[in-house]
């Protein structure tokens, strides 16, 4: 079945309704009929491969900067249309925002939970090997664990705040057939619950049934990687503790920045190296998203003015980055290999700065940009074993969350003619905080912070947005701010009247 054919069904069998929040509808003619076209619903419905709907996330944190218009009249349309996104407004999702079909995470992710959801309802119904079916169920099951996760961490409260069980998370929709039923919000706990439930089941398929398939796709270990970051969310150390071990007893590998080209070392060009490049890096597990998503977000600046909106230096600060002229030892290579830097010429001198988070290689607009590296199992581990430590006091749990966090740094370090220096840290909270900071350092820009934010306790920053330098708003989330849930779109509510709107 042609893959045209194939998105006309799936209108038909609702995602049309999806959008809608669930209309009813019917089909009485063409059905997906093999393996082959259900696989090919995954791809095209289904896998994250591309969509601007998670880069988003980032102007909600403390990764992204404005820098106004500097006098540009060409910047202020772009830095008026995040107005709402930057601050947090009502507004973010509805027309009001210029960004607005950009970013509506609701719609998008609940139409990919509908296409996880027909995959499920038409296995057994067509042709195709059972190993290959149990598989691609195991595939359409973890999805769908991981959008109801991006979903219930986007517009409902954290799993660790409150009581779960009385905290408003999202409908669960867990059946293709369109019943012209309305449905209410689901408690956080519930959604938990679900998102559990399809990832063991979706492991145990996928490990029972192993395919070999590119990182686009997911398997075991992906599935496994997934759950460890739940079981982190559900504050879960013990479950964290087991997959993620599980994960890195089969793939452990780290790419050692240090290992590559010279002409990685700069703060432009076109060299490949990258964390996500897959011909350079032997660290991902799970690969999706491009270049073209991020920048669609970022304006360019010019030869004599910066970009509007960037990488804040609040992050830029944690980094441990030399510019050494010589080229002997820049300490954290990461400045120079997890963004896209762009210049503007000051007094005839350039002046480099960090665009976006980009990890696929300098200038790369085709190659995955985002997914589940080793990276994040050492760092899901390591702050397992610090919570361990500090509400258990064992000292071994300590030492194991510092090898952690020491081996990701050494492989993020300049070592070509230095030997990393391992940190140390006694005490507890000391430890969390070197926990956290190196997570944010590593992880930026893959859609952790925000989610992260939360669960820490949703902290109090701030956000400085202007067009003109003389006139700035300065824009205060404060801590346990209610903003921290996003709100539902209006389009979702008014065609639903169960569906009851956060407060914020």
């Amino acid at each position: 079945m042609k893959y045209s054919t194939l998105l006309l069904v799936l209108f038909m069998l609702g995602f049309a309704g999806c959008s809608d929040f669930l209309e009813e509808s019917s089909l009485d003619e063409i059905r997906p009929s093999s393996i082959d076209d259900l696989m090919q619903i995954m791809v095209g419905e289904v896998y994250p491969l591309s969509n601007t709907v998670r880069s988003f996330q980032d102007f909600l944190t403390d990764d992204v900067e404005c820098f106004g218009a500097q006098g540009q009249e060409l910047m202020e349309s772009p830095i008026e249309n995040l107005y709402f996104l930057f601050s947090w407004d009502n507004e973010m999702f509805n027309e009001r925002a210029g960004a607005h079909e950009r970013v509506n995470a609701w719609k998008v992710y609940y139409n990919k939970i509908m296409g996880a959801n027909t995959v499920l309802e038409y296995l057994d119904e067509v042709i195709g090997e059972q190993a290959s079916k149990d598989n691609l169920r195991g595939q359409a099951l973890t999805m769908r664990g991981w959008y109801y996760f991006l979903l219930v961490n986007l517009f409902g409260l954290p799993y660790n705040y409150g009581d779960p069980t009385e905290n408003m998370g999202v409908p669960l929709k867990l059946k293709m057939e369109i019943t012209g039923s309305y449905y209410r919000r689901n408690s956080v706990a519930e959604v938990y619950e679900q998102i559990e439930k399809d990832l063991l089941d979706g492991i145990n398929l996928l490990e029972n049934n192993p395919i070999v398939m590119s990182e686009y796709k997911i398997n075991a270990l992906a599935a496994k990687s997934i759950l460890s970051r739940v079981y982190l969310y559900m504050e879960n150390w013990d479950g964290v503790l087991r997959y993620t071990n599980e994960v890195l007893a089969e793939k452990s590998e780290l790419t050692a920045l240090a290992s590559a080209d010279e002409a990685a070392f700069v703060w432009q060009g076109s060299n490949a190296f990258g964390v996500y490049n897959m011909t350079t890096s032997n660290e991902v597990i799970w690969l999706y998203s491009n270049m073209g998503e991020t920048s669609t977000f970022y304006t360019a600046g010019s030869f004599n003015y910066r970009a509007p909106f960037g990488v804040s230096d609040d992050l830029m600060d944690l980094y441990e980055f030399e510019n050494d002229t010589e080229k002997k030892n820049f300490k954290d290579l990461r400045p120079f290999l997890y963004f896209s830097t762009s210049a503007y010429f000051l007094q005839g001198l350039p002046v480099y700065y960090q665009l976006y988070g980009c990890k696929c290689g300098k200038q790369s607009l085709t190659i995955g940009t985002k997914g589940i590296r080793t990276a994040e199992l050492y760092l899901n581990r390591a702050e397992a074993y610090t919570r361990k430590f500090i509400a258990l006091g064992d000292d071994n749990d300590r030492k194991l969350a510092l090898a952690d966090l020491n081996n990701l740094r050494r492989h993020r370090y300049d070592t070509r003619n230095v030997a990393y220096e391992p940190k140390d840290y006694r005490n507890g909270s000391d430890l969390l905080e070197f926990c956290k900071e190196e997570r944010r350092r590593e992880l930026c820009f893959e859609d952790h912070r925000w989610f992260d934010l939360r669960r820490y306790g949703m902290p109090s920053f701030t956000h400085t947005y202007f067009i003109n330098t003389d006139n700035k708003e300065v824009i205060t989330l404060t801590e346990e701010d209610p903003r921290y849930v996003l709100p539902i779109p209006k389009l979702a509510l008014d065609r639903n009247p169960l569906l009851i709107q956060n407060k914020r």
